[in-house]
């Protein structure tokens, strides 16, 4: 499966409830709405591809190989393993085909309202709200037929990451290790914890034979895990799982709905969009060796509108705080220019995240500088010790905001290189009713290093072993904990 299909089938969180084979009026030529669709896609491509090389991609020999086999696609579903096939041969990320179906889908539940609240004590705050802005050419008019609204049902959870980390002595098997169990979900009820070794789960084992090396490939693989780990609700599944220095033993996992808020945005489904912040607690600190220093705690999955206000909220109640950890752990990104807002709660002064380089234009991510609270306060950006959490499925926008804060020096970054898939991507309504998500530029630190498969490489020394996450529990949260506790007071 190609990478940005795995973004994508991370970044839904839906399942397909009934899917029917065409968008299209009954009586539009098969053969010929499928040309029409390759011809767009491959025309786009040429046309607004920020490299007009391609990076040596024979374009043109493409369109002659595929567009025979595209004309003869017996449905939608057969034309887009056609169109894959086609963007697959520029080798980079954010190109990739949206079901229709997919597009138009609507929640079986509504989508919950807001609930953020600034108040000087903790708060948890679930984001959702009204549609967001759509982005690029998904608001020129267009002549296609409207895809058909689905149903969808949300997707279980268990409450487990499981990364794959490479077998010592081996190019190519992994070992599928938990590397984070929520409270109180099903998987920490099963017993399962940090550090185990997931063996097999309903008799399939999980030592995969993966592609090894250190580009997209990380993606690939974090979200190969994600795909074998994710069930529908209601189901339950047998984990074989393996304690360091224990025999493995079989606990039996029953898969919970997902009920975070959704929010849309332009051609995507709803998606899961969630921010909570809070203040570690005591336990927390003394097992990190942060003693009495008051340090926050921001995570949020993805960058869309929902999150922007509930973060001001967040630093509202975080401004005093020793240090903030931001953990972007599993985000794979979204609007991309919120990065620069996010930033201005963190630089005094405009400063250069990196750029954004398309075929005609060069756009500079510069930092907002944030002086006003959410009360309509003057306040001033925060200055203190930040720490910046990632791994491998942090993507995009994550890893925009991630690099420019560690260029900048003014982040420190802790867990696992970056997904390295950072092109900045709009959508396009394709013919037969389908969407093409499609990158229009290039984006670069200001140094000039491309964050596309290269991704972010973390401060910590070194990665994390199976025994740092029994150990600690949270290595990087650890980590990021005892380097804000080492700052000097002025730092602080």
């Amino acid at each position: 499966m190609d990478p940005l299909q795995r973004i994508l089938h991370a970044l839904l969180v839906t399942t397909v409830a009934a899917i029917g084979t065409s968008a299209a009026a009954d009586n539009t030529p098969r053969a010929s709405l499928n040309a029409a669709t390759f011809e767009a896609v491959w025309t786009t491509v040429r046309d607004t591809h920020w490299d007009p090389t391609l990076g040596g991609v024979d374009w043109p020999a493409v369109r002659v190989e595929l567009l025979p086999r595209a004309e003869a696609a017996a449905d939608d579903a057969a034309l887009r393993v056609i169109l894959m096939d086609a963007l697959g041969r520029l080798k980079q990320s954010h190109f990739t085909i949206i079901p229709g179906e997919l597009s138009a889908a609507t929640e079986d539940e509504p989508t919950n309202t807001p609930t953020a609240a600034g108040t000087a004590s903790d708060t948890a705050a679930t984001a959702a709200s009204p549609d967001a802005p759509r982005a690029g050419a998904t608001d020129a008019p267009t002549t296609t037929p409207a895809p058909r609204p689905t149903r969808v049902a949300r997707e279980g959870h268990c409450g487990a990451t499981v990364s794959f980390m490479a077998r010592a002595g081996t190019a190519d098997r992994w070992d599928a290790v938990v590397t984070a169990v929520e409270p109180g979900s099903p998987a920490e009820k099963a017993g399962i914890s940090p550090g185990m070794r997931v063996a097999a789960i309903d008799g399939r084992p999980l030592g995969e034979r993966l592609p090894p090396g250190d580009g997209l490939e990380r993606y690939e693989r974090a979200q190969v895990a994600y795909a074998l780990t994710t069930a529908d609700p209601g189901t339950t599944r047998t984990w074989r799982i393996e304690p360091i220095g224990a025999e493995a033993s079989d606990v039996t996992v029953t898969y919970a709905a997902d009920e975070r808020p959704h929010s849309k945005f332009g051609s995507l489904p709803s998606l899961p969009t969630e921010l909570t912040w809070r203040h570690l607690d005591q336990t927390e600190r003394e097992r990190w060796g942060a003693g009495n220093h008051e340090i926050g705690l921001v995570r949020f999955n993805i960058w869309l509108i929902p999150v922007a206000r509930p973060f001001d909220q967040a630093m509202d109640t975080l401004r005093t705080a020793d240090g903030i950890v931001i953990d972007l752990r599993g985000n794979p990104g979204g609007i991309g220019a919120m990065a620069m807002g996010i930033a201005g709660h963190f630089t005094p002064e405009i400063s250069d995240l990196g750029e954004m380089r398309t075929r005609d234009t060069t756009l500079h991510f510069n930092t907002n500088p944030r002086r006003v609270s959410t009360t309509g306060v003057a306040v001033q950006p925060y200055t203190g010790p930040v720490a910046i959490l990632v791994d491998d499925a942090t993507a995009s926008t994550s890893e925009i905001f991630a690099g420019g804060m560690q260029y900048l020096g003014r982040a420190k970054v802790f867990g696992e290189r970056t997904a390295g898939a950072a092109l900045p991507a709009i959508m396009l309504p394709l013919p037969n009713g389908d969407v093409f998500l499609h990158a229009v530029a290039d984006y670069r630190l200001p140094n000039g290093n491309a964050l596309e498969a290269s991704g972010v490489k973390p401060d910590n020394a070194r990665p994390y072993t199976r025994a740092d996450f029994a150990r600690e529990g949270d290595p990087a949260l650890a980590e990021a904990v005892r380097w804000i506790a080492a700052q000097p007071a002025a730092a602080r």
